[in-house]
């Protein structure tokens, strides 16, 4: 990767887009000379024309415009080394480019790049050239047939994350460590992380949002989470998902939230490393914490069921980061990153094969282990909240493809 940077933040007053600056040692990583752009209106002030754009930022999300900087600067790269114009840039150079990667690149696993991998490096250039005025390079003949052929020849396979199948999670979450200190800090929150994410068939980044006034407690349902923001959700407007109580303790979603909020809550007291490592003591993954595991002479009060959660502040995030101590270091959600880390940490522990497990196995997980019960999609969407069944059909093709098959009942 070039030392290039590419100010993907629509703040600049010119209106175009920045161009990259080859000169590291000025300090700031983006130059001064400013790329061709539609004209602006006069009369407007600068600070209202930042307001603009602040809000053209937030059309698209943060993991998004850092993938459009990346693979923008990729493509700058390759422009200033063949010596041709980049914005707006010659639909066959943009041919060029997409060649040259087909023929030469691979991925940081030294597998050849995949089609979609493509269609992402596209869309960046698409966002540059339309946010410059320019027509997208997407819309040209000689680009639309080049990515067509490289889907025929060369585009490589789609390469999805395996699945994290319901035995294999309840495997994993049984070997993880929920009772000493620290260590059981650690453990009580990827398995909250863990469980959660798979009842919910969560995005990682869904689940690493979560903050604690999202989830409560349900006498039915079990628990009721508010999401906020999800990729099929991108204006915020917020739905609700319900995780129910498991027959199983280990996978029980509520069991695993409640064992965390108790944890968060000996955290953040007075003698956080006593209150944790007596509460910690006492937890067993084979005995349901939840209302499944009161008696009717020891009832949960409904007025009030966790008072360890209506002690924390609701705004907090319901994930944060643990130090190696087995404190809170930052008052901030966790990232995506500290899901996948953590599904791939304890699938190691647990002798599983971690190669390629990561944050998606666990919504892939609940997809595969649904259809494997004989689930309909439409069922299955009601919690994945995919927008077609043609994805949940994705995945009954690659992970179950003899469920529901014809050749499994025509007697060969």
């Amino acid at each position: 990767m070039s030392s290039d940077v590419v100010a993907f933040e629509p703040t600049n007053m010119a209106g175009g887009v920045v161009a990259a600056d080859d000169d590291e040692d000025e300090g700031h990583g983006v130059g001064e000379d400013l790329l061709p752009g539609a004209g602006l209106p006069t009369g407007l002030s600068p600070e209202r024309l930042a307001r603009v754009r602040q809000l053209q930022s937030q059309s698209i999300s943060d993991g998004t415009r850092v993938m459009y900087k990346r693979e923008w600067a990729r493509f700058v790269k390759f422009c200033k080394h063949a010596g041709t114009e980049y914005l707006p840039a010659h639909a066959l150079t943009v041919a060029s480019y997409f060649e040259a990667s087909a023929a030469d690149g691979k991925d940081d696993e030294g597998t050849p790049y995949a089609s979609n991998t493509f269609n992402g490096w596209l869309a960046a250039i698409d966002k540059m050239h339309q946010l410059a005025g320019f027509p997208k390079p997407s819309d040209n003949a000689e680009v639309e047939a080049t990515m067509a052929g490289l889907r025929r020849t060369n585009g490589g396979e789609l390469r999805r994350m395996p699945a994290l199948l319901l035995e294999e999670m309840r495997h994993l979450v049984g070997t993880i460590d929920i009772n000493t200190f620290p260590r059981g800090v650690h453990g009580n929150r990827d398995c909250a992380i863990i469980v959660m994410g798979f009842a919910g068939a969560f995005r990682r980044s869904e689940i690493a949002a979560l903050r604690i006034g999202d989830v409560t407690l349900h006498e039915t349902d079990g628990l009721r989470l508010r999401i906020r923001r999800s990729k099929t959700d991108q204006e915020a407007r917020g739905r609700t998902k319900a995780l129910p109580y498991g027959s199983t303790p280990a996978t029980c979603p509520v069991c695993a939230f409640i064992r965390w909020v108790l944890v968060t809550d000996a955290i953040s007291s007075a003698r956080p490393r006593m209150s944790a490592m007596k509460l910690m003591a006492t937890f067993d993954v084979g005995v349901h914490i939840c209302a499944r595991g009161h008696s009717e002479d020891d009832p949960v009060d409904w007025s009030d069921p966790l008072p360890a959660w209506r002690r924390l502040p609701k705004k907090a995030p319901l994930f944060r980061p643990i130090s190696t101590g087995g404190k809170f270091f930052r008052d901030t959600p966790i990232s995506g990153q500290v899901v996948q880390d953590a599904i791939v940490r304890h699938s190691i522990a647990a002798g599983l094969d971690a190669k390629h497990y990561g944050g998606h196995s666990l919504r892939a997980g609940f997809v595969t282990s649904a259809l494997k019960k004989g689930l309909s999609p439409h069922q299955i969407m009601r919690q994945t909240w995919h927008a077609s069944e043609r994805m949940i059909e994705v995945y009954g093709r690659e992970d179950t493809p003899l469920d529901n098959n014809a050749v499994t009942e025509i007697g060969l």
